[in-house]
């Protein structure tokens, strides 16, 4: 049965069907810009992100992780563990979608701004795509190279684009 998922603020996380809130909503900016070979999402909620990539793109492998236990919708591979242990040890994914957010918080777990965090990001992700609110520091992540941002709605969420290898230009001939 379709339903979206609250945080305790009285906030949407999910969406369900993924395509309820496409002009409302910061997940169709999650989406990797580009078909990729694999996805890890860090912090699933209830599937919005995996939802849509699976409508453009079809059988991506993808993997979620949670800290609370999920229904691993979307033909995902669930795996319910410590994002921030997770990146320690896991292997390598084309894109990393980092939407780690406590639900009593509106602000991004703290361990995504350590610079511990990003270099398991930098080592297990081609291109990583990072969901944030409320202007944190992002220092650690400025060895990356920026893709962009975008400002998607008026909750404050601001989605950053990085990569650890070159991106194709869909411009160039």
């Amino acid at each position: 049965m379709p339903m979206d998922v609250y945080d305790l603020l009285g906030n949407v996380n999910s969406a369900d069907p993924p395509t309820k809130y496409l002009t409302n909503g910061c997940w169709i900016y999650l989406v990797p810009q580009f078909k990729p070979e694999s996805v890890l999402i860090l912090g699933f909620a209830g599937g919005t992100v995996a939802g849509l990539i699976r409508l453009l793109y079809g059988n991506v492998p993808i993997t979620a992780v949670a800290i609370e236990p999920c229904e691993p919708k979307y033909y995902v591979n669930f795996v319910q563990a410590d994002a921030k242990e997770f990146v320690k040890t896991c292997g390598k994914y084309d894109v990393v979608i980092v939407d780690l957010y406590p639900n009593d918080s509106p602000n991004i777990c703290d361990f995504v701004l350590t610079n511990e965090f990003v270099e398991n990001l930098r080592r297990i992700a081609n291109y990583i795509i990072l969901n944030t609110t409320n202007n944190p520091d992002l220092s650690a992540y400025r060895s990356l190279k920026s893709y962009g941002m975008n400002k998607p709605n008026k909750l404050g969420n601001k989605i950053y684009y990085y990569a650890t290898k070159e991106i194709p230009n869909l411009f160039v001939r």
